[in-house]
């Protein structure tokens, strides 16, 4: 199925039985494949399709008139884009590869009927769009209150939780295929102080850096330097509810 990344996440929210996949696999949707640097969307641009990362990763933005770039998020596999297309036909943001990938495209039409059908599903998608309300106050709460050592760190721990729920990530290794230019822009840094500071966590031995691999070393310390709470991520919260604490 394509959908492989989706339900490894949506399983996290909800019970997902045959009935569910077998709901998934019906939507009937289309694998669309990107080269890296690719852009998905454009903002402005007329939205037909609910879009699901598949394979590799890409970046929600917005640039203002003069070119400067504000990165919103990061999409991992089994990030739903944005589910506005349910209600709105029109993209408020672009969205840009930042690998090489995959999106799986379906008929927004199939995915109302879907979970007009299936409690479960209904709620598994809800929490995806609670979850990405809570990552969209945390990047507010990095860029206006903290420090750039602070931001990156934070930023790190988020990334490799979040690849970890889709299998995508080890326990203490992450495969970060970012830019220094593409992580400076999603922290409102520049890419000269963000690598100023990575080789700053690197000398401190909080994290090593293998071209796009990263290894924490000391996980702990470095979320209390930056005052890292993964319970916003509200797994906690998903599987007290489903009675699996």
């Amino acid at each position: 199925m394509a959908l492989e990344a989706l339900i490894a996440r949506l399983q996290y929210y909800s019970d997902l039985g045959d009935g569910e996949r077998e709901a998934l696999a019906r939507l009937g949707g289309k694998v669309r494949s990107f080269t890296a640097n690719s852009e998905i969307i454009t903002a402005g641009q007329a939205m037909d399709a609910v879009l699901v990362m598949r394979e590799g990763w890409a970046a929600r933005f917005k640039t203002l008139e003069d070119g400067r770039r504000q990165i919103l998020n990061i999409l991992l596999p089994g990030d739903i884009f944005d589910l506005q297309v349910l209600v709105a036909a029109e993209a408020d943001h672009s969205v840009v590869t930042v690998t090489a990938g995959s999106v799986y495209a379906m008929s927004p039409g199939a995915v109302r009927e879907m979970l007009a059908g299936s409690g479960a599903l209904t709620m598994a998608f809800w929490w995806t769009q609670v979850q990405e309300e809570a990552f969209l106050r945390e990047q507010i709460i990095r860029n206006g209150r903290q420090s750039a050592q602070e931001r990156i760190a934070h930023l790190l721990l988020e990334l490799h939780r979040r690849a970890q729920i889709v299998n995508q990530a080890s326990g203490d290794t992450l495969r970060l295929p970012l830019t220094q230019t593409q992580i400076a822009d999603t922290l409102g840094l520049t890419p000269i102080h963000t690598n100023r500071v990575l080789r700053r966590l690197v000398r401190a031995g909080y994290i090593e850096m293998n071209r796009q691999w990263i290894r924490f070393l000391e996980p702990d310390a470095l979320a209390q330097m930056c005052d890292f709470d993964p319970s916003y991520f509200h797994l906690d919260a998903f599987r007290m509810r489903l009675g699996r604490g």
